[in-house]
């Protein structure tokens, strides 16, 4: 066969075909692993009950509800200590201690003995006022509360069935007066 003059051949060349089948069969294999492997993303959402000087737009209280409003203990977190005030006073439940938490040195309290000091206030509360159920609680505290602490906090309250925390964020005067006009005056 003669070429033509300017040197290309009349022949017709195919391009070959792309073979996608081992590519198809590779992400069959990595599509169920990445899945398996893959972790997400939980949320949790922990509900509030509104707190006191908070308005919830009822304009009317029962006398049960302001019975148990009374009843309502207050958890009181400072930078130097943890309260708990209730309608049978205000104590010292533990210090600020460091703890290490993820490498880091972090302030925490002693959530076992404000289990404690909660076990033993609902059966003062169930003993004295039986009819009147109480599962509101309001924990105060300064702004730089870490905040896992805070939800910590919470989860104690919530095993001792106070399961409608309240939060309220004031100065630290605020709640050094607090804590001096449920002791009586007598300083921390």
């Amino acid at each position: 066969m003669a070429k033509a003059a300017t040197g290309r051949s009349h022949r017709i060349r195919h391009a070959s075909e792309l073979d996608l089948l081992p590519i198809m069969n590779l992400f069959c294999v990595i599509i169920p692993f990445l899945l398996l492997s893959a972790s997400f993303l939980e949320i949790a959402i922990i509900e509030m009950s509104p707190t006191e000087g908070i308005s919830t737009g009822a304009g009317t209280t029962s006398l049960a509800q302001s019975e148990e409003q009374q009843l309502q203990p207050k958890i009181i977190l400072t930078n130097e200590e943890m309260f708990l005030g209730t309608v049978f006073g205000t104590r010292s439940i533990s210090r600020v201690f460091l703890e290490e938490r993820n490498g880091d040195m972090v302030s925490s309290y002693d959530y076992e003995a404000l289990s404690d000091a909660l076990e033993d206030f609902r059966g003062e509360l169930d003993t004295s006022f039986p009819t009147i159920p109480v599962h509101k609680i309001t924990i105060l505290t300064v702004d730089d509360v870490r905040y896992d602490n805070i939800v910590m906090t919470i989860d104690v309250c919530a095993d001792h069935d106070f399961n409608q925390p309240g939060l309220q964020v004031a100065a630290y005067s605020v709640l050094q007066r607090q804590i001096l006009a449920e002791t009586g005056g007598v300083s921390p």
